[in-house]
C-alpha cells in the first residue's frame, strides 16, 4: 500500500519537536527499506515499519523511533 505524503509530513513535525534543525519537507522517495526524506537541511531515512505505524495508529510510533528518525541521517545517493 502507497504511504501517502501526509504521514511523511507528520513524522516530521513530530521529529522536529526533538531537533528543530531538521528543516522542512522538500520531496522524497521510496526505497526497499523505506522512504528517503529531503528536508531544506538535510536527508532523512524512514524505516517502512515506521511509516506504517504513523498511519495506522500514530500512538504506536514512541519518542524512540522519533529520536532514531532524527540521529539517522540518509546516505547521499538515493535509491529508487
Amino acid at each position: 500500500m502507497p504511504i501517502p505524503v501526509f504521514v511523511i509530513y507528520e513524522l516530521l513535525l513530530r521529529v522536529q519537536r526533538f531537533d528543530p534543525s531538521i528543516g522542512s519537507y522538500k520531496s522524497h522517495t521510496f526505497n526497499t527499506s523505506g522512504a528517503v526524506v529531503i528536508t531544506s537541511n538535510r536527508k532523512l531515512r524512514i524505516r517502512k515499519a515506521i511509516l506504517n505505524r504513523q498511519f495506522k495508529d500514530p500512538e504506536l510510533v514512541f519518542e524512540s523511533d522519533l529520536l532514531l528518525i532524527a540521529k539517522t541521517p540518509a546516505k547521499d545517493t538515493i535509491a529508487a
